[in-house]
């Protein structure tokens, strides 16, 4: 019986795929934690230790759409297992690194790797969970994000005090080489029916690809604004520096405390497009109000609540519309237009931050692009039911 038929989650192969994701977001953060090092130690700049971070999620735009290609042909796991061996690799790459282009070089290669795993992650998800329970198991699964991050910070901050950023960008790669083993826990995807291969291609229109990406790309575009651009927000608003870092994380912390529970919310008592829609106008509105609210707590755990209300519910609708076979290159695309999205609503932002001189500047058009989804959502939606 399948996890759907059942109504219930296989938890060995969710977990699975979970930890696997997190080893994603805990190499990204790893060039933020090796910062102080490398910039006492090789004499860098912070414009370079953002391109840095920058270089491992660039490859996204060119290299998500080829790895679902490859993974709809020969399979996901063998790509999957290629891609964290990128991702490894790249780590030693960064560790035996004598000049910045080498560091470079090897951000670059693990970030291959790790976009791609990051889409096959979620792809696979929508493959063994697609029913009742698909939103919950999304959900489940995308709270590898905060996880990896939170882990990074925790056991590869020490390392960088002690041991330098060698050790830190090289350890980096030490959980995505333990995780390959957990990709024989994954389990498999349920058989096509017959008829399903040939009806595919006709079934799956560029007009559903571009309306699904463009929901995906502005609630993560929305999301990376506000972590970005909040924390300067509250300084100005009279917190000290490290007082407001930590207000900043309040929003993800109840991110990641909300969004399991968002899930089952949508699957079992709302219903996803509900779940989207409600979440996409509450994100939205708050955005607006942290302003005039003087960033007050209150209004920050609510943000991160309502940010924890659509990616699943959106996920999986768009699994669910997609044809098996053809999820690969649609996930593609839509993780591809996500980051392409981020990196320009993020020059955007600082572009109105130095243009208006107002710290609420980019909060604002974070709010506008999380809004955005409303339309978009009913484009999407339209175009599932063709």
């Amino acid at each position: 019986m399948s996890a759907s038929s059942a109504g219930r989650l296989p938890l060995v192969p969710l977990f699975a795929l979970l930890a696997i994701r997190a080893t994603g977001a805990f190499q990204l953060q790893a060039a933020a934690v090796a910062a102080a090092s490398l910039i006492a130690d090789r004499g860098i700049s912070y414009a370079e230790v953002g391109s840095l971070m920058g270089a491992y999620m660039i490859p996204g735009i060119f290299v998500t759409v080829l790895g679902g290609l490859l993974a709809a042909r020969i399979g996901d796991r063998p790509v999957l297992r290629g891609a964290m061996i990128l991702m490894a690799g790249g780590a030693l790459v960064c560790a035996f690194a004598d000049s910045f282009a080498g560091l470079l070089a090897g951000r670059v290669i693990s970030g291959c790797g790790g976009v791609v795993m990051l889409m096959l992650v979620i792809k696979m998800t929508t493959d063994r969970y697609a029913g009742p329970m698909l939103s919950t198991a999304s959900s489940t699964v995308i709270l590898s994000w905060p996880i990896g991050f939170a882990a990074s910070l925790v056991v590869l901050g020490p390392v960088g005090e002690t041991l330098g950023w060698r050790w830190v960008l090289g350890l980096s790669g030490l959980p995505v080489a333990l995780a390959l083993g957990l990709t024989f826990l994954v389990g498999h995807a349920p058989a096509l029916p017959p008829r399903a291969i040939g009806a595919v291609d006709r079934r799956v229109t560029w007009r559903f690809i571009a309306a699904a990406t463009g929901n995906w790309t502005l609630y993560n575009a929305g999301f990376a604004v506000m972590a970005a651009f909040l924390p300067a927000f509250l300084i100005d608003a009279g917190y000290a520096a490290a007082s407001a870092a930590a207000r900043a994380s309040i929003v993800t912390w109840s991110f990641a405390l909300a969004m399991p529970f968002c899930g089952w919310i949508a699957d079992r008592m709302i219903g996803r497009s509900a779940a989207v829609l409600v979440g996409a106008f509450a994100t939205g509105g708050l955005m607006l109000v942290v302003a005039p609210s003087d960033g007050a707590l209150w209004a920050l755990v609510l943000l991160g609540i309502a940010y924890a209300v659509p990616p699943g519910a959106l996920t999986s609708q768009v699994g669910d519309a997609t044809p098996q076979p053809a999820r690969a290159l649609v996930f593609g695309w839509y993780s591809a237009g996500s980051y392409l999205g981020v990196t320009v609503s993020l020059w955007i932002a600082g572009a109105l931050r130095d243009h208006t001189g107002s710290p609420n500047a980019p909060l604002l058009f974070g709010g506008v692009l999380i809004l955005a989804m409303l339309p978009c959502f009913a484009w999407f939606r339209a175009e599932a039911r063709r």
